[in-house]
């Protein structure tokens, strides 16, 4: 009877043989990797070769030739890029496989190369003592690779961010710049990865943003880039704020605005949204420049029209054009009057006289004038000189306006033209005059001020027929407005500072400066006695200070 092995014996026989089989398997798996041998190893190069290793610079699509030539005959060749094989052949065998030939001689030759095909190559030659290995490197150079996220059209208010990545890829590295509208605005970073961060300030930011690379291998790369567009508020723009009609008169209304995105327009009468129909209209059309086109636009630029057909008494008054969109809501005001329109000073032909000046003024009026009011006052100058019992000397005062009341004559149509003379007035003097017309709808806006000179007068800087517009809450600036501005100086000068013991010579030639007569153009060379009198006031001033000093 045979006796049964232990249970633990045959446990060991079984685990003794499984270790027998990873052993052979391992040693099995190094003999094929030493015979393939595809991770290269420094022992294995070898000086046998006529051909030294080779480093090829080339472009896409260029066929490129790596060597490899052995001194001493071999049983066969092999070709590996970094880890991986290629080709192998027996000694004198060439073999084709797509883009890679291997030739008789050995060496490798790569068709239509492309970037992928950049890398390491090894040459292994397998001989019947061992290998020996050729290192070889391609390199392909090609332009510039570009893409930006996001990209294509972005709407973005004014105060938002964007922020745009761009991927640049290319042998040598591309150097990156950022353009806005074709102008650059960020030039020559380097690197695979560009961030570029843009604060909306204003509308005018709107355009193409793109991303260009170049690294001198052909042209510059330029990416889809983003177009962006700022949304904005209206901003509305008029071309007159107020319209004068009559009774029957037709009007056109206008307001211009701009927008992102497009503004809806309301028209408004005394508060209250217009009805259209019988009594009113509305034209909508967008402004479009000679040089430009809607897709070259960024923004609505419309000009909006309300026409009043037929204007009654009630369509007097304010009308507001008033422009939303999503971004913000904005308006424009303008007036319907039948009032005359302000009156122009025209120039007189006639000649003027040193007491007496000729007013010629028109105006523009639907409705019959009933009459003009003219105010008018003289102004101080450089021959004004007031002694005061004060300390302080001063060549400024506030006149009052006088107000005359002229009745309007007949006039053939809208336009009227006046001429009205001033008698009595100072010779050698400055005056200030405005005019207003009346109708049945009530006063005009007041004109510009005049300014004339009587004869003998001094003259002054910056002179113009019509100047400031009338404004009887500011009458001391309107007034000081004719005065040199040289004589600031003076006009802050003391009594205490001119009878000082030693006198200044700047401080006398101020004096003598400010109480001189200058003559106007058209009277320098008369024989005015009133003007030759000034001149003598003057010196007898003039000396009679120096006594009181001295």
């Amino acid at each position: 009877m045979l006796k049964k092995k232990p249970l633990a014996t045959t446990e060991m026989n079984f685990i003794t043989k499984f270790c027998y089989l990873i052993i052979n398997l391992t040693l099995l798996n190094r003999i094929k990797a030493q015979e393939l041998n595809l991770v290269p190893n420094d022992e294995l190069y070898s000086r046998d070769f006529y051909t030294v290793p080779t480093t090829v610079k080339t472009y896409e699509n260029d066929n490129v030739l790596l060597p490899c030539g052995y001194k001493l005959p071999y049983l066969s060749v092999r070709w590996l890029k970094e880890e991986d094989f290629l080709l192998e052949s027996p000694r004198s065998e060439p073999v084709f496989m797509e883009r890679l030939h291997l030739l008789a001689n050995g060496s490798l030759e790569v068709m239509n190369v492309q970037a992928e095909d950049t890398g390491k190559y090894y040459c292994e030659i397998i001989t019947s003592t061992g290998k020996a290995l050729q290192p070889h490197a391609i390199e392909v150079q090609y332009a510039p690779r570009i893409s930006t996220t996001p990209s294509g059209y972005i709407e973005l208010p004014i105060g938002a961010v964007l922020e745009i990545i761009c991927e640049a890829e290319g042998v040598p590295q591309p150097a990156v710049s950022w353009v806005h509208n074709n102008e650059t605005i960020i030039d020559y970073l380097v690197g695979n990865r560009q961030i570029h961060i843009v604060e909306i300030k204003s509308r005018n930011m709107s355009g193409n943003i793109e991303c260009i690379g170049q690294n001198g291998v052909g042209g510059q790369a330029v990416s889809d880039g983003v177009e962006l567009v700022v949304l904005f508020p209206p901003e509305i723009r008029t071309l007159r704020k107020i319209y004068y009609s009559k009774i029957g008169g037709r009007l056109q209304l206008e307001c211009y605005v701009e927008s992102a995105p497009l503004a809806k327009v309301r028209w408004f009468h005394a508060v209250k949204p217009i009805i259209y129909g019988s009594f009113f209209g509305r034209q909508d059309s967008e402004e479009l420049s000679p040089n430009q086109t809607t897709t070259q636009r960024y923004y609505s630029d419309m000009k909006h029209s309300l026409i009043v057909k037929n204007a009654r008494e009630i369509d007097m008054g304010m009308y507001e054009c008033r422009a939303e969109n999503t971004i913000g809501v904005q308006s424009a005001y303008m007036e319907v009057t039948f009032r005359p329109m302000p009156c122009t000073f025209k120039i007189s032909p006639d000649m003027q006289s040193p007491t007496a000046h000729i007013l010629v003024w028109q105006t523009e009026s639907y409705s019959p004038i009933i009459e003009f009011k003219l105010k008018f006052r003289q102004v101080p100058s450089d021959s004004s000189f007031v002694y005061s019992t004060t300390t302080t000397v001063t060549a400024q005062y506030a006149a009052e306006w006088t107000e005359l009341t002229i009745p309007s004559s007949i006039s053939i149509g809208p336009i009227y033209t006046t001429t009205y003379t001033l008698h009595g007035l100072h010779p050698a003097s400055i005056y200030q005059v405005v005019v207003l017309a009346r109708n049945h709808y009530g006063w005009s806006d007041s004109s510009k001020i005049l300014r004339f000179a009587t004869g003998g007068e001094v003259e002054f800087p910056n002179y113009s027929t019509e100047s400031d517009k009338f404004d009887e809450s500011n009458d001391e600036a309107s007034n000081s407005a004719a005065i040199d501005d040289n004589n600031d100086l003076m006009n802050n000068k003391t009594i205490e500072e001119v009878a000082e013991n030693t006198i200044d010579p700047y401080k006398d030639l101020k004096l003598y400066a400010t109480m001189t007569l200058y003559p106007s153009t058209g009277s320098r060379f008369s024989n005015n006695c009133g003007s030759w009198r000034q001149y003598l006031s003057a010196i007898v001033v003039i000396i009679a200070y120096k006594l009181y000093l001295h």
